[in-house]
């Protein structure tokens, strides 16, 4: 049941890539392919983070992930930049303002990021990711499933104990660092839910661990936009350009909200940073 396991969703998330590669290469500013590949990716690495801990466990993954993360970062910095327009533009409707200069810039940061994914396309291929769930299920046809699921509770165990709770003025990529632990800690106990013990209580966990990463998420996507919008107009007070009416307010919308979501995702990892076992009694 565990070969089983770890076998459907390595199938499933290959399978989301190469749709996902495919859109992108008839449309590499697709933001949903773009979207669609990198969270794919990302539980692609949880996936092999956590096989990794397989007894005997020596199959080679780091050509293909390799790749996967290099189209994930440029695409991904191409989402960011959709992301921060959308979000932008939601509060500049509540603050009754437009901040012309800032639109331009991702406008200009996103065409660049689109003309590097293009590229980066040319000259990569992910025609192997096809095989990979039948390559690595024959790597795994001798695992011992007993030893495999003790190691891979302890792991997950480890993996849970390791998230903190940062100071609240602590830096933004400590954070951010906590929040990607959380997210690969969910993509790990989704992978193994149905073979994890009874009483490890994994549905819950599941459900709490997926409610930090998108709190977690939420404050980072403000977070950003804060920092490129303060920075921005650090730029244009030093060139004596004029800001656009209710910029002030604007920046006073977005971080009240980064406080309030930064405190929300503190109350939820003070939940998860426990030092006990993975399992929330």
């Amino acid at each position: 049941m565990l070969s089983k396991a770890l076998y459907e969703y390595l199938q499933q998330e290959s399978k989301a890539i190469l749709l996902a590669y495919e859109a992108l290469l008839k449309h590499p500013s697709d933001p949903k392919a773009i979207h669609a590949l990198r969270v794919s990716t990302k539980k692609l690495r949880a996936f092999f983070s956590l096989a990794k801990q397989l007894p005997g466990y020596s199959f080679g993954t780091s050509k293909h992930l390799h790749t996967l993360k290099l189209i994930q970062k440029i695409g991904g910095a191409a989402r960011d930049i959709h992301l921060q327009e959308m979000h932008l533009k939601s509060y500049e409707r509540k603050a009754k303002t437009r901040f012309s200069h800032a639109h331009l810039l991702l406008n200009t940061r996103q065409t660049t990021a689109i003309e590097m994914l293009t590229d980066t396309l040319k000259h990569v291929t992910l025609k192997k990711i096809k095989t990979l769930p039948d390559r690595f299920l024959k790597s795994i046809r001798d695992l011992d499933k007993d030893r495999a699921l003790t190691d891979l509770t302890r792991f997950l165990d480890q993996q849970r104990k390791s998230i903190i709770l940062p100071a609240s003025n602590a830096h933004h990529k400590i954070w951010h660092e906590e929040r990607k632990k959380v997210k690969s800690l969910y993509y790990q106990l989704t992978i193994l839910s149905e073979v994890l013990p009874s009483g490890y209580g994994s549905k819950k966990l599941i459900a709490e661990m997926y409610k930090g990463g998108e709190i977690l998420g939420k404050w980072h996507d403000t977070s950003m936009l804060l920092q490129y919008v303060k920075q921005l107009v650090s730029w244009l007070k030093k060139e004596n350009i004029n800001l656009p009416v209710n910029t002030h307010k604007l920046v006073s919308l977005i971080q009240t909200d980064e406080k309030e979501q930064l405190a929300l995702a503190s109350k939820q990892l003070r939940k998860l940073s426990v030092n006990q076992a993975a399992s929330p009694q």
